[in-house]
């Protein structure tokens, strides 16, 4: 999988391309890292896999939905807000309860999972439908096999990441974390 952080890079770009819809850049975030949360815990008790329910369709949108939400209005907005310079007031709107919320953290969980596609020999998507031993992934031989597909994804991902940090340099903290607070009036 792309290390976690890795995901980001998606996360800031579907904000940028999110239109009128005007996404919430803290949701994508949280939703795009969601997923990995149960890493951890089934590296504990499977030597076979480290990912399942979080990273099929139905229980990542479902379940990891939920959790992403849960995590962007509860835990977001007092750990981005006691450790980065960011407007609390923008960061609090961003993060307050909303269906904008939900649809950016389904989205943000469903673009991980996506991502993963193209960086592991199995991916659980369609679990519980199909064992997750069930589920190969031909995506990986075409990109020339699991080394070099992983070295493509995080070096694209690095190189996205990279760009972003030089686009966003102004404001930087709230430009990454939070999201212009502007975008919705320059749409308009």
């Amino acid at each position: 999988m792309p290390v976690t952080p890795f995901h980001y890079p998606i996360a800031k770009i579907l904000h940028q391309l999110g239109g009128k819809i005007n996404l919430s850049l803290p949701a994508l975030i949280v939703g795009s890292m969601v997923p990995d949360l149960e890493v951890p815990f089934i590296s504990l008790v499977s030597q076979t896999q480290d990912r399942l329910v979080l990273h099929s369709l139905i229980g990542g949108l479902t379940l990891g939905t939920t959790i992403a939400v849960f995590l962007t209005v509860l835990v977001y907005t007092p750990l981005v807000g006691a450790f980065f310079p960011v407007n609390k007031e923008n960061l609090r709107q961003k993060c307050a309860f909303s269906g904008v919320v939900g649809v950016s953290c389904l989205i943000g969980v469903l673009s991980h999972v996506l991502l993963d596609v193209a960086n592991h020999t199995y991916n659980p998507l369609f679990w519980p439908l199909l064992s997750a031993a069930q589920t190969p992934n031909p995506l990986i031989q075409l990109l020339g096999g699991p080394d070099i597909a992983s070295l493509l994804v995080h070096g694209s991902m690095g190189v996205l990441f990279i760009g972003i940090c030089i686009v966003n340099r102004n404001n930087f903290w709230e430009q990454l974390l939070v999201g212009d607070k502007n975008k919705q009036a320059r749409q308009n």
